[in-house]
Parts: structure tokens; C-alpha cells; sequence
């Protein structure tokens, strides 16, 4: 165990477990927040049940978890999602390779950390051992993406080489009362037509919509839907890799606050979207659809938005998380936008200057700014930080 010692956090311990099962999972999630239901112990611990385990960093006084921090090979080559390149083109230095940290392939990461003046320390031991765990493992360095704007800046903070870059946008809708009829009402004129013309041409198929609980039978039908939709946005795994990552979500629980959106065509299944329930929060994850059977007639948007948006006013969550991509078609339809930043850190020196780091910001929230420019409403206060010219 490493030991790091502070003023205001005493002694810090950090270990590097070889996956999240032997870290205790209450601990865990009590430094869970609102919206990191991706870093929440099952979703984690399922990852590791569906594609092995991978190394997991803790912090610890006198025995009381205060940090934890998940840790990935990444993807590397040509994923455009899992690379530096791909993700900070023409920013971080396309050679080299980074232990990645938060949870595997995730797209919205937050901090697993306590709060209060414990925060700053715990987070300086947990990178610290990050960096020695990459360079045991003959890394280059680390790197943390998809992480909260607010968060990407503490952990940056944490360490004088870190550098926290712009380079996404996670997206939500606030829940309306009324759900996706009140969502349409507010739009402008030409929205609300084409809403009503999407909902004629999906009835007009005959299509159903479902709402369930995913049960044994209905995961195994829907994996080979999901793997559709992946293949057709370049992804390699087939239905039973999306049927491994949901059985390993039942064995750790996580399929009990999972919700199915199910579009049925008499006794065919044509189309699902999944969801999952954290807190007040309702997390849209998968979609899915029969695309060797018929061509889709807007069952993306009546299952990834109308149904889960009336789902979740009538069963009181406040905010539905519509993850990334497709910012446009998602701020035109009411979502906010929130800030996603990398925490690059290499082993020696640092991936850019503090000027560079600041310029780069700027120009990419300026980008995210003119994405939303008719949408005011899609950006929040959270992005001033962003493309301030202040340090």
C-alpha cells in the first residue's frame, strides 16, 4: 500500500485491486453522485464480469474508502471514442500509449470521491498511483476522458503536469410534468408539425410500444436487436457480446432498475431502447432494431425520446440522460448540453502548455456554442468556465 500524508487528510493509502469485487460496494456508492450512475459499483463490477477484470485504484484512512478510481487498457489503433487522437486531434500526441481511467468504454464519466476538504489530497494519491501503475505496465502516461466539465477541472487541479481539454458534450432533458406532450408544446411551430408527422408515419406501421422489466427472455431478444444497430455504426461484436454485457448486469443486480421500451409489430420485436434507474435520474443506454426485417419508421425517436420521457414524468425522475452523439437532433429537441473534458497526464512533461491548453478550450467551447446558437436554453452556466480567457 502506498501512503500519502497531509495536513488535512492524515495518512492516504492507496492500493491497486485487480478488479472492483473486492472493494465493498455500500463504500463504494456512498461516493456516487446524482449523475454517475456509470461509476456506481454494479455498473462497474459488470463491466468487469462481462470483459475481465480490470485494475481498480482505491484511497483509504484508517480503513474508510474516501477514492476510487477504475482503470482501462483503452482501445488504442483507429477507435476514434478510446484514443487521444481520435478524441483531441492535433492536441495530444498521436504516439504513445495511456492507462485509461474511469469505467470501461464509458462516454460519461464522474469522479468517485469523497467531498469536502478530504477531495484535493485523495485525488493527488489516486493519480499519483495511476501514474505508477502505467508506468509499471509500461504506459506513457494517463488519461481520464467523457469526464464531467466540473470534475475534468478538480482532477486537472490535482496535478501541476495535468491538463484538462474540451472535447465532448453529455446530454439530458429536464423532465417535464406532462412528459413528451408538454416537451412538444413548448417547441416552436415547424417542431411540433414535424413531431405530429414522426408519430403518423410510426402509427401508421402498426407498431406497439411496450414498457417492461428486461426479463431472461426478452434480454436474449433484444441483445441481437442492439447488435444490429451496433454493426451498422462500425462496431465488430455480435449479439452475444451484448448478451455477455447483459448477463452480467443481472448477476450484479444492475437489470432490476433496468426499463425496456419494447416496439412490437403483432408478435415480432422490431424495436427496444434500455434504460436504467439512478436516483431521480433515468439513463437511456441502448437501442436496438430488426433492420433484416424492415426499414425503421421513426422508432428511434418514440423509443429513445416519447415513451422514456413520459416514463419518467409519471414515475417522478427529473432529468433523462440522452448521452452523446447527435447533439444537433437532440438540442433541437429540447436537450441540454453539459461540458466533457480528458485529464491528460504523460509520465514525463505535460501534453501541451497552459496557453495552448486555454486556447484549445475556448475555440472548442466556442464550436459547442454556435451547435446551439438557436438553443439558447441548451447551454447552461457550467460552460463559462470554459471559454473564459482566465486561467
Amino acid at each position: 500500500m502506498n501512503v500519502l500524508r497531509t495536513p488535512t487528510a492524515g495518512a492516504i493509502g492507496t492500493r491497486v485491486l485487480p478488479d472492483a469485487h473486492g472493494v465493498d460496494p455500500v463504500a463504494w456508492d456512498r461516493l456516487v453522485g446524482a449523475d454517475n450512475f456509470y461509476g456506481s459499483h454494479r455498473w462497474v463490477r459488470s463491466t468487469h464480469l462481462a470483459s475481465g477484470g480490470d485494475p481498480v485504484i482505491t484511497a483509504s484512512v484508517s480503513g474508510a474508502l474516501l477514492g476510487a478510481l477504475p482503470t482501462w487498457p483503452g482501445e488504442g489503433g483507429d477507435d476514434e471514442m478510446f484514443s487521444l487522437p481520435g478524441i483531441l486531434p492535433g492536441t495530444a500526441a498521436d504516439g504513445g500509449r495511456q492507462l485509461w481511467l474511469g469505467t470501461r468504454r464509458s462516454v460519461c464519466n464522474e469522479l468517485v470521491c469523497v467531498r469536502g476538504p478530504q477531495r484535493r489530497p485523495v485525488l493527488r494519491a489516486l493519480l499519483g498511483r495511476a501514474l505508477e501503475l502505467a508506468a509499471d505496465r509500461g504506459d506513457d502516461g494517463v488519461v481520464m476522458a467523457y469526464l464531467a466539465g466540473d470534475d475534468a477541472l478538480e482532477l486537472a487541479a490535482a496535478h501541476p503536469r495535468a491538463r484538462a481539454l474540451l472535447h465532448s458534450a453529455d446530454t439530458y432533458l429536464p423532465v417535464p410534468p406532462g412528459g413528451a406532450g408538454e416537451l412538444t408544446a413548448r417547441a416552436d411551430q415547424h417542431s411540433r408539425t414535424r413531431r405530429r408527422s414522426e408519430m403518423r408515419a410510426f402509427q401508421r406501421t402498426g407498431t406497439i410500444i411496450k414498457t417492461v422489466r428486461p426479463t431472461e427472455d426478452i434480454v436474449a431478444r433484444i441483445a441481437y436487436l442492439i447488435a444490429q444497430n451496433r454493426a451498422r455504426h462500425g462496431s465488430s461484436g455480435g449479439p452475444q457480446a451484448v448478451l455477455d454485457a447483459l448477463n452480467a448486469q443481472r448477476a450484479t443486480g444492475l437489470l432490476d432498475d433496468a426499463v425496456a421500451f419494447l416496439g412490437l409489430r403483432g408478435p415480432d420485436l422490431v424495436a427496444a431502447t434500455v434504460c436504467y434507474e439512478h436516483g431521480d435520474r433515468l439513463y437511456a443506454r441502448y437501442f436496438g432494431y430488426d433492420y433484416t426485417s424492415t426499414a425503421p419508421t421513426n422508432e428511434y425517436f418514440l423509443l429513445t425520446y416519447h415513451a422514456p420521457l413520459d416514463y419518467a414524468a409519471e414515475g417522478g425522475f427529473r432529468r433523462y440522460r440522452t448521452a452523446i452523439s447527435a447533439w444537433d437532433v437532440k438540442v433541437r429537441r429540447g436537450a441540454r448540453l453539459t461540458p466533457l473534458a480528458a485529464v491528460v497526464l504523460p509520465l514525463r512533461g505535460a501534453v501541451c502548455t497552459p496557453a495552448r491548453q486555454r486556447e484549445h478550450n475556448i475555440t472548442a467551447a466556442g464550436r459547442w456554442r454556435e451547435l446551439a446558437r438557436t438553443h439558447p436554453l441548451a447551454m447552461g452556466p457550467e460552460w463559462d468556465c470554459w471559454d473564459s480567457p482566465l486561467p
